[in-house]
């Protein structure tokens, strides 16, 4: 039923209105937690109205949440449990501020849903992408410039051709102005940036390949791409949680380390080798 509703979601969405979409992309992102959802929860989340959750899933031929909730149930019945004995252990302590602990079980939850989405089609589209890619540059702007430039530079370390791409000089030459054969990876959450529709404009205009990694309320990045990797970074402290996206970008270079196979090795070398010249650490 997951992979059922997953397809119909997937190949209808790009006829679906900007609502539906924003209703679409969140169902497709939180398949293992629907079952636990409200028409008014799903709502609140994307910033829309129940009535529209509800027209949405009777187009979909639903009579209702609960009729949705009732199939997804019985297949996650049969899902092994993926918490461990420890992570059992420290609900148990628990947290005496119920907001800490609420958000521990949110982080729990999208840890799990970021080991979900390896091996699916989308991850191994991204895999291949960032290890085949000629050149491969990398954006984030505003709050997340920060683990944008952390990600670009782990690529950096263990490929060529990889780099942080900021637009200081306003013309994202680096990207736009080369030979063919650039990609660009592209990170976002609320409040998403106008640069960063802008670059995907641009990118889709130019058949440039571009890859997204999201939180799971981004609706609009499949207008721009496939190659879309969502995560929750849902919080109930100030500033959403970037946790999930920290165990996204370790999991992705681990597999691009091993698509890229031999030619690691000779690059961690010549890493190793510049660093020493410039003494760039101290034991």
């Amino acid at each position: 039923m997951v992979e059922t509703l997953s397809e119909r979601l997937r190949q209808g969405f790009s006829g679906f209105t900007k609502a539906e979409k924003a209703v679409a992309n969140y169902m497709l992102e939180n398949l293992r937690q629907l079952p636990f959802e409200t028409a008014a929860s799903i709502a609140g989340h994307i910033g829309v109205s129940q009535m529209t959750v509800g027209r949405f899933l009777r187009s979909l031929g639903y009579q209702g949440l609960a009729e949705l909730k009732e199939e997804l149930r019985g297949d996650l019945e049969r899902t092994p449990l993926l918490i461990s004995e420890r992570i059992s252990r420290i609900r148990g302590n628990g947290a005496k501020n119920a907001a800490l602990k609420e958000n521990f079980e949110l982080e729990v939850r999208s840890l799990i849903g970021v080991y979900e989405l390896v091996g699916t089609p989308a991850w191994r589209r991204v895999v291949k992408r960032l290890a085949s890619a000629p050149t491969l540059s990398v954006a984030g702007f505003q709050t997340v410039s920060g683990i944008a430039a952390d990600f670009a530079s782990r690529l950096e370390y263990v490929r060529p051709g990889a780099q942080y791409l900021d637009g200081r000089d306003g013309t994202f030459a680096e990207l736009f102005a080369r030979a063919s054969g650039a990609c660009l990876v592209l990170i976002e959450m609320r409040r998403y940036t106008k640069l960063s529709h802008l670059l995907a404009q641009a990118c889709r205009e130019r058949q440039v390949p571009l890859v997204i990694l999201c939180d799971n309320h981004c609706y609009w990045a499949r207008d721009y791409t496939h190659d879309v990797l969502a995560v929750n970074s849902a919080s109930r402290l100030f500033w959403d949680s970037q946790a999930a996206f920290v165990s996204l970008f370790n999991l992705l270079l681990n597999d691009v380390i091993a698509a890229l196979g031999d030619g690691v090795a000779k690059r961690t070398k010549l890493m190793a080798e510049l660093q020493s010249e410039f003494d760039s650490f101290r034991d």
